[in-house]
């Protein structure tokens, strides 16, 4: 069967967030709902709704876990805008009955926001099945929108163009896990070795762009994340 749009196929993290993707039947549809059989997926993770014919299979939107009951996933269904295909058709099929939802399709690409290099670097080699992008690509991303200070819609606006599924983010006490697309948290790793946090701080985040005590954007825009620690705490809690 040809695919009109690819799906990357991935496997285990040795950490804790589970990269191979998850196949499932929608059993109903009600309204922006679509619902199925939960297995081991949890609130927050998102997905995209594939529909087949005869000859190929096609991505018609996006889906994100709302709630989970007696095993019983629901999930609401969003316009798909992961990967952009401008020379192909918009597609124009509602999901129904019987179609299928691919989760965790972009689990294997991430980014990870951290105060250093060495704290950076632990996020990465700790988690060694993920392919994470380069956070200069974030970095130079929030820079040309004049910003400081990344939002939760931020994310949400980046990771579609990179295929990025999750973002790791070190705070005070943790390593977060997030799906980007949801902005859900998916699972807490350990932190770096407080030597290795506090070793210096680098504001919004640690990339080659951005420099120790200095916006990444404008100086007429919001900069709360030169308090890095601060800022990051609360923006995981929202």
């Amino acid at each position: 069967m040809r695919w009109i749009l690819g799906i990357i196929v991935t496997w285990s993290c040795a950490f804790g967030v589970d990269t191979k993707v998850v196949r499932v039947s929608v059993d109903s549809v009600q309204k922006d709902t679509i619902v199925f059989d939960a297995g081991d997926l949890q609130v927050g993770e998102s997905g995209v709704i594939v529909t087949k014919n005869q000859s190929h299979a096609i991505i018609i939107a996006q889906a994100v876990i709302e709630s989970i009951d007696e095993g019983r996933a629901s999930a609401k269904i969003e316009a798909f805008d992961i990967i952009e295909q401008r020379y192909l058709p918009t597609p124009i099929n509602k999901p129904q009955v019987g179609d299928e939802v691919l989760f965790r399709s972009f689990y294997n690409r991430a980014i990870a926001i951290a105060p250093n290099q060495e704290s950076y670097q632990f996020v990465i080699r700790n988690n060694p099945t993920i392919q994470f992008m380069h956070i200069d690509l974030f970095a130079a991303y929030l820079q040309q929108q004049s910003l400081n200070d990344p939002k939760p819609k931020h994310f949400k606006e980046f990771c579609p163009k990179y295929s990025v599924g999750l973002v790791f983010i070190v705070d005070s006490n943790h390593t977060r896990v997030l799906d980007c697309q949801s902005f859900t948290l998916l699972e807490t790793q350990s932190p770096p070795p407080d030597e290795v946090l506090h070793a210096s701080v680098i504001t919004p985040f640690f990339s080659r762009i951005s420099h120790p005590g200095k916006p990444l954007g404008s100086r007429f825009k919001s900069y709360d994340s030169k308090d890095y620690f601060s800022y990051y705490d609360a923006l995981t809690q929202e």
